[in-house]
């Protein structure tokens, strides 16, 4: 299991800062969150790919999973309007080019939200009709696809373990694979095992603590999550794949060094972790 840092906990700081603090932390996996003002695929994409592969190069740093901005810029793979839903397709296609130029086989996704004043059934179809264009892309690039649900809070789709399942059902594609992230998994009900007893692969995996109620991200041991138990089961499970501290809200931007730093060294003291 590699611990991986994620820059959205930096966006308010350069992106250098944020390398610079991994390799303080000694941390040698990323999963780069592609949003301003870090990397955008439509502002100079080719020159600041060159600059941050020259970064990471320099710090023998591995990108683990390229995740596109997909909640806040305007795109939405779900989309009721047919223009804005095909370039949120282009988007997610031109991502999956730049997450190869940075040496990275795998892009996270999401469901996008549905309209509301449409069905949730019209919007499904939408978003898997969607993800089908972007899979057959990643298919032939060798993409693996990290099917994200988010939580009830963030979409009205996919939201849990069987979303996860009836996505790729839908779809059909080999480059579909399913992932977890501890807040959605929780606020779903669920637990790691849902995940490995229903899904024949796990590619990724976000670790974050919750208040138990909210979307909130926490810092480890800031909420209420049993992040303990879900390492003793990634363990037990054989998982190979990252483990990204995907940390996000306002309490951690000013400083998110030391939101990592704290949450690192609990992984790394508790008994139940081994590198």
């Amino acid at each position: 299991m590699n611990l991986a840092g994620m820059n959205i906990t930096y966006k308010h700081f350069p992106f250098e800062h944020f390398l610079d603090s991994m390799s303080e932390l000694g941390i040698g996996h990323i999963e780069l969150w592609a949003g301003e003002p870090h990397l955008y695929v439509y502002r100079n994409v080719l020159g600041n790919l060159r600059q941050i592969r020259r970064q990471l190069k320099s710090r023998e740093m591995q990108v683990v999973c390229y995740t596109p901005e997909q909640c806040v810029y305007p795109f939405n793979i779900a989309a009721s309007d047919a223009h804005l839903r095909q370039k949120s397709v282009e988007y997610f296609i031109d991502n999956l080019y730049a997450a190869l130029k940075l040496g990275t086989d795998m892009m996270l996704m999401t469901s996008g939200i549905g309209d509301f004043p449409v069905s949730r059934e019209e919007s499904w179809k939408y978003a898997t009709d969607s993800i089908y264009q972007v899979s057959r892309v990643a298919e032939k690039e060798g993409v693996t696809l990290a099917l994200e649900p988010l939580t009830r809070f963030e979409s009205n789709l996919l939201i849990d373990v069987e979303g996860i399942l009836r996505v790729m059902r839908d779809v059909n594609s080999p480059s579909l694979k399913g992932m977890i992230d501890t807040v959605a998994m929780q606020l779903a009900g669920e637990t790691p095992e849902d995940y490995f007893t229903k899904l024949s692969e796990l590619c990724h995996f976000h670790l974050i603590d919750g208040d138990g109620s909210s979307d909130a991200h926490l810092a480890l041991d800031d909420g209420v999550l049993n992040w303990r138990e879900y390492i003793t089961t990634l363990q037990s499970r054989g998982y190979k794949g990252a483990c990204t501290l995907e940390i996000m809200g306002s309490g951690y931007y000013q400083s998110p060094h030391e939101a990592l730093k704290k949450s690192i060294r609990k992984i790394r003291d508790s008994e139940v972790y081994s590198s």
